[in-house]
């Protein structure tokens, strides 16, 4: 970015249109920004609930930590420019909270290699460098090293994708956006996390994972149990699965066991990208039943005409359903 200034005026609510796209491009552009960005946050509120007390040398700190910004060729010293007194003193004690993280991120190892894919129509597997597997689903996006740093497995993921991860305990394996943190030692789960989801939400497979939202608030989840983030309020939840489609995505595979018809048209929107419209809501008190191996919409919707009191049509990415509907 051009200034530091940007992070701390998007921190502040100060922050242009402009200044905002190229936070979220540069926070894009690298997992160890974000990282950075996550640091830097988390101590200006800690810097605005106490702001440095009298014995704090602002002047003396300032100086110090604009010096060892300087010394490194890619950082730009935030300059204070367009800032009162009290905003100057925030800063300060912010990047003196935060020198050892901006230290660490621009003097570790900047030859590993950072690889970015993404998906847009079709689901991709990706192999891991320990092994580890990853199947993103369409419209997603990952961030990961080509070499896995010694102490820690990292992941930035921006949409959905299932994990089968190698078990090592002493290398978690960590998956972080900026609403969320999964860790794990060994399992394998999907997190669903688009950035138009109300919710993220983490199905376990097997294992044991542990969710946390950005109030450092954790959740211990464990086979067939779901975690999930109101991003709204980050109010975080943990349930037991009932979603028998979670997995439809990369499966290809729908089934369904006497559920209700609002269920089922549930996953058709969801696994087939339609709208679907129901005519009747007396419709939403039937039940249906039935398993489809690499499913086709036809083929559900005819099942289901043939089994329930209701009629379907198709138009284009649009399902009708009408009839009497059961009691």
């Amino acid at each position: 970015m051009k200034n530091w200034d940007i992070i701390v005026k998007y921190l502040n609510n100060e922050a242009t249109a402009a200044e905002k796209q190229e936070l979220e491009a540069w926070l894009k552009k690298d997992m160890a920004n974000a990282a950075l960005y996550e640091e830097i946050k988390l101590s200006w509120e800690k810097s605005g609930e106490a702001l440095p007390d009298d014995d704090f040398d602002v002047a003396a700190g300032w100086e110090s930590v604009q010096e060892k910004i300087k010394q490194k060729d890619n950082i730009i010293p935030i300059t204070g420019r367009n800032s009162s007194l009290k905003w100057v003193l925030r800063i300060a004690a912010v990047l003196v909270i935060s020198l050892s993280s901006l230290w660490y991120y621009n003097n570790s190892d900047q030859t590993v290699t950072q690889l970015y894919v993404s998906t847009t129509n079709e689901p991709r597997l990706i192999t891991l460098p320990d092994g580890s597997t990853i199947w993103l689903n369409k419209n997603s996006e990952i961030w990961y090293p080509e070499k896995f740093d010694k102490d820690e497995r990292f992941i930035q993921l921006e949409g959905e994708a299932f994990f089968d991860v190698v078990r090592n305990p002493a290398q978690p394996f960590k998956v972080q956006n900026k609403d969320f943190e999964v860790r794990v030692l060994g399992t394998s789960f999907n997190v669903l996390a688009y950035k138009n989801s109300k919710q993220v939400v983490v199905t376990v497979e097997s294992g044991t994972v542990a969710l946390t939202n950005i109030h450092f608030e954790t959740l211990t989840l464990t086979k067939g149990e779901v975690g999930s983030i109101n991003r709204s309020n980050n109010h975080i939840l943990q349930t037991v699965n009932a979603d028998l489609n979670f997995m439809a995505w990369k499966t290809r595979k729908l089934s369904f066991n006497n559920q209700s018809i609002k269920q089922v048209c549930d996953a058709l929107k969801k696994h087939f990208s339609i709208d679907v419209i129901v005519e009747d809501k007396t419709i939403y008190n039937c039940k249906f039943t039935g398993s489809f191996d690499d499913a086709k919409l036809q083929d559900v919707l005819k099942t289901m005409e043939a089994a329930l009191n209701i009629k379907v049509k198709t138009n284009q990415n649009r399902v009708t359903i009408s009839g009497k509907g059961c009691e």
